[in-house]
């Protein structure tokens, strides 16, 4: 029993990585991204707003995306 244990420990994965000790760089800046108020949040805040949504043909469905953009990015 305990070598089935062992055999299952080396293929599980570990839970998470410890918080703000290593994380890849695309990691870094989705989390800049959604995190309201850094640079990064602002950014695609404004590219959003001026550039995709304007293109949406759909009033409603515009609408509907700028509410959804504006609570995943905090604005």
């Amino acid at each position: 029993m305990q070598a089935a244990s062992d055999l299952a420990g080396r293929f599980v994965l570990p839970s998470s990585p410890p918080p703000r000790e290593w994380r890849s760089c695309t990691m870094r800046t989705l989390d800049a991204v959604v995190t309201p108020g850094t640079t990064a949040n602002t950014a695609v805040s404004l590219a959003v707003t001026m550039f995709v949504i304007p293109r949406i043909p759909s009033r409603a469905i515009a609408v509907a995306a700028g509410f959804a953009a504006g609570s995943i990015l905090g604005r």
